[in-house]
């Protein structure tokens, strides 16, 4: 199991839904905290029937068990039972992924009126909606180690990540966490296990770590892609799941791979994703966005170094450090 000990406290996220219109208190909030917590900011309908799309897609390939309910009200809470001994990397895992990245409406959805008036409000006009939206499934068992999405999205650093459940996330099912940090250290080091997984370094007292409990469908959490965030371990016995959107300026560069399908070229381009879709919409750029290139290391423990400074106009980076 995941430990967050950093001689830090863990407290619980405010709120700020009774600030959702107010431009200037959001992005205060969001330089001091990191993360802005909304909850029922969605209609509950729309992650619902976003669950039971997905849910029809993995009872297609085998990943649930027959007894898994088709209503997200059914006992569970929301949760998916999965089926014995499935998990990501397989053959069969990525064909499953690619019929959940051609589910319509998780790339409609991130242009919901509310996701797109809040990151307005943030990011300012013209908005840049990233086509590139993941699926995150916690298995039981399963937690995600502290990280920053800028080394992974690059970039402009002022990317703004919406975390939307479409299960319910109770106290046992993974906690999403953002450490509060008066400054973000720019981008940090990276540890690599013997497991093969990767995680940023984070020293003894670099802060506290804000928890977003009892998340469910209609919630938002919106993050900055310098925030350092992690996710508990699932220790219930159910699939858990939320869908990630980004969104930045478009007046700010952005990589081609945040154009592209999350997990492409594993996963397909749109040509063969969105084939029998109603609208394409969706999957609209602004014209003339300025594309830089993705820096990936040699050795992942160096990326920190290969990485340009990260220079933001949403959260303050401390002086002196990489």
């Amino acid at each position: 199991m995941m430990s967050l000990q950093n001689d830090g406290v863990t407290v619980v996220a405010e709120d700020s839904t009774p600030i959702a219109g107010d431009p200037a208190a959001l992005r205060r909030r969001l330089r001091e905290q990191g993360m802005l917590l909304f909850r029922g900011l969605l209609p509950e309908a729309r992650p619902a029937e976003l669950r039971a799309r997905f849910a029809a897609v993995l009872r297609r390939h085998d990943w649930l068990a027959d007894a898994t309910p088709d209503s997200a009200t059914d006992g569970d809470g929301g949760g998916l039972r999965p089926a014995a001994n499935r998990r990501d990397g397989s053959p069969r895992w990525w064909r499953m992924y690619e019929d959940l990245q051609s589910v319509e409406l998780m790339h409609e959805l991130a242009h919901a009126p509310q996701l797109v008036r809040l990151m307005t409000a943030i990011l300012g006009k013209p908005l840049l909606n990233h086509t590139r939206r993941q699926v995150s499934l916690m298995h039981p068992g399963f937690w995600i180690p502290p990280h920053q999405e800028h080394t992974y999205v690059q970039g402009t650093p002022d990317v703004l990540t919406a975390w939307v459940p479409f299960t319910a996330f109770p106290a046992d099912g993974g906690t999403l966490r953002v450490l509060r940090e008066r400054a973000v250290p720019g981008v940090r080091p990276l540890t690599v296990h013997d497991s093969g997984g990767v995680e940023a370094v984070v020293e003894p007292g670099e802060g506290d770590w804000w928890r977003a409990p009892d998340l469910g469908p209609g919630d938002v959490v919106v993050m900055h892609a310098l925030a350092t965030r992690a996710v508990d371990e699932n220790v219930s016995p159910f699939l858990r799941g939320a869908v990630e959107y980004r969104y930045q300026s478009s007046r700010e560069p952005v990589c081609l791979a945040s154009l592209r399908p999350h997990h492409y070229p594993r996963v397909p381009g749109w040509e063969v994703l969105a084939a029998g879709w109603n609208d394409r919409r969706w999957l609209r750029v602004p014209l003339r966005v300025r594309q830089v290139d993705f820096l990936l290391p040699e050795r992942q423990e160096s990326w920190h170094e290969l990485l340009p400074r990260p220079v933001s106009r949403l959260v303050d980076v401390e002086p002196g450090r990489t």
